[in-house]
């Protein structure tokens, strides 16, 4: 897998689909605040149009955004489930300890301490939470590497059951070989880091950071999901090309 070409493209892909379409960038920004449609149009991405397709048939680009709002959502559910039963007995534990949650302000150090120490179930809550958000990210990481070939053969076979067919969707990434489509994970996700911090950089500015910030957000975040749908494609096209091929 030539990752140096596949950026490339994407980054070429990417640019072409907005710079200089001030109409086309507005339209999809418009999107954005109807989110199902954004969603739509990066099911017509995934699908492998080239180049970035108009928007349009609006119905057609609703329902395949909440096709796949509700595949994300039953991916999502179970990290979603795990952070929540991570926190409930920690939250009961504080919450049942009056004393500690009224007055902690007021509270010495060696108060907390003798109070931690008199309330051995804080540490266990804590331990629970500790695990359940460990085992949630493993999770999140198995359901990423499903997902995004998932969310992909949902397009490209316009089927919802198809994105959760888990032995097919392993036989893809098979020809891929896991080796590189691991490595174009990392790299995808080394990317959105990237594009993160660059949107963070505009919060330290004093007084205009937080404004500014959500501005050049709202205007760079219909490029990078243009980007990164379209890089999802090339790595599913991937495990098309190589046939049987791939590494295991």
């Amino acid at each position: 897998m030539d990752y140096g070409t596949m950026l490339d493209d994407t980054f070429a892909y990417a640019k072409e689909s907005v710079w200089g379409r001030t109409h086309r960038w507005l339209v999809l920004i418009g999107c954005m605040i109807l989110f199902p449609l954004i969603l739509g149009y990066m099911v017509h991405i995934y699908r492998g149009v080239t180049p970035a397709p108009e928007p349009g048939q609006w119905g057609s680009m609703f329902i395949d955004g909440i096709k796949l709002l509700i595949i994300e959502m039953i991916y999502a559910a179970p990290v979603i489930l795990l952070v929540l039963l991570a926190f409930i007995p920690l939250l009961f534990t504080i919450f049942a300890s009056g004393p500690l949650v009224a007055n902690y302000d007021s509270m010495t150090d060696t108060q907390v301490e003798q109070w931690l120490a008199s309330h051995p179930d804080f540490f266990t809550a804590m331990g629970i939470m500790i695990i359940l958000l460990v085992l949630a990210v493993l999770v999140g990481i198995i359901i990423t590497i499903f997902s995004f070939i998932g969310t992909v053969r949902f397009a490209r076979t316009k089927s919802i059951a198809e994105a959760f067919n888990f032995s097919a969707i392993l036989s893809h990434i098979r020809r891929i070989g896991w080796l590189n489509y691991l490595l174009a994970l990392i790299v995808i996700s080394i990317i959105g880091f990237i594009f993160g911090m660059i949107l963070n950089v505009f919060s330290i500015i004093p007084v205009i950071g937080n404004i500014v910030g959500l501005v050049v957000m709202i205007v760079l975040y219909v490029p990078f999901l243009i980007f990164s749908s379209r890089f999802a494609a090339l790595v599913y096209d991937t495990g098309e090309e190589n046939g049987n091929t791939g590494i295991l």
